[in-house]
């Protein structure tokens, strides 16, 4: 899972290139439609947990990734449409941000704000501007760099909880075979990390503690209550036209 996956063509936006530029608001989520797995923070667990199963997946570093899970094969996305239209009441920060994306943070510390030109809602005539007259960010820019911004802070915050609670030994690999009603039809799922409840309560005070006053205890219920949405995947992937 890389900053790139649901990007095609990301440049910095330049006031000098970008002057003119107009952005229409995201209405068409086609762009996430091979999308199978995003990114989350925490704050997002409880809201994100009434729609999607939410997990841990090992990036390349070996650190673990809380990730809403999309699709069941790759380049799956169960929640959009054939005509682009997201199919669940809350919307991930990590899609909500399109068509922009900060970059690797520069030499001043703050991050860069980029865009993908590749969005179709691009245009020099309609949608809203980018910049104001005099060059400064206009109120759409100052929306989405809020947003962007909220989103480092909150991913900082969560990838300390999820490091934590790897070192607390209560993730395992979940392997789980699914199937219809009627037994005709199975599928396999690994590959992806879930909490051990019972590891959970065998946790020591201050652990628990910890986790309870950061605010994390609801992330890490919230995580568990969300694994029955893999149920509820299961009936949308069997009841895709073939």
């Amino acid at each position: 899972m890389t900053q790139m996956l649901i990007y095609e063509k990301i440049v910095v936006l330049d006031i000098k290139k970008h002057k003119n530029t107009r952005v229409a608001p995201v209405t068409d989520f086609s762009f996430a439609a091979s999308a199978n797995s995003i990114p989350i923070a925490g704050v997002e667990f409880i809201e994100a947990s009434k729609d999607y199963p939410i997990a841990f997946i090992k990036n390349s570093q070996s650190a673990y990734i809380p990730t809403i899970i999309l699709g069941l094969q790759d380049n799956q996305n169960l929640f959009v449409s054939k005509e682009g239209k997201w199919n669940a009441f809350y919307i991930p920060a990590y899609i909500r941000r399109y068509p922009f994306v900060p970059s690797t943070t520069n030499e001043a510390g703050k991050l860069n704000i980029c865009i993908d030109e590749a969005y179709k809602g691009i245009d020099a005539e309609k949608g809203t501007p980018v910049f104001n007259e005099d060059g400064t960010p206009a109120p759409m820019l100052e929306k989405a760099v809020q947003l962007i911004q909220d989103y480092h802070m909150q991913m900082q915050h969560t990838n300390s909880f999820t490091s934590r609670l790897a070192d607390s030994g209560v993730l395992q690999e979940m392997k789980a075979e699914f199937g219809t009603r009627d037994g005709s039809k199975k599928f396999r799922l690994s590959g992806i990390f879930v909490v051990n409840e019972e590891k959970l309560r065998a946790l020591d005070d201050a652990k628990v503690l910890d986790f309870f006053r950061k605010g994390e205890f609801a992330w890490i219920y919230s995580h568990l209550t969300s694994l029955s949405n893999f149920a509820r995947m299961l009936d949308k992937f069997f009841a895709q036209p073939k």
